[in-house]
């Protein structure tokens, strides 16, 4: 079951590090499916490529981070199996939780800078 969950988050973290590699090379526009989508990046372009830029970026090394977690979870758990589960998915899910509100503050800087 251990083995399952260190499985299923790398391949999350590896789908995640996929994603993002589009918005770090500046290749999505704007759209209403793909890309860190607000009000601010959906109405300028300059905005929208500068934040997904960096939301990719810090997606990407978010996703890293998660990985090297969840490996060095696995290998030093000695708790129930529940427990193990729990924690996997906080550390699927953190990370880029900070990326997401690290990007939000980006974008709040890039609208103050470009106006």
């Amino acid at each position: 079951m251990l083995f399952k969950g260190l499985v299923t988050i790398l391949a999350c973290d590896l789908i995640f590090a996929i994603i993002a590699i589009p918005l770090i090379l500046r290749k999505v526009p704007r759209n209403s499916v793909y890309g860190f989508r607000t009000r601010s990046t959906l109405e300028n372009d300059f905005v929208w490529y500068k934040a997904n830029a960096y939301f990719g970026r810090v997606f990407f090394i978010s996703s890293f981070i998660s990985a090297l977690l969840i490996v060095f979870l696995y290998f030093s758990y000695l708790g129930p199996v529940q427990n193990f589960l729990e924690a996997s998915i906080a550390v699927l899910v953190a990370p880029p939780m900070v990326a997401v509100l690290l990007t939000l503050r980006y974008i709040r800087s890039i609208r103050s800078s470009h106006r």
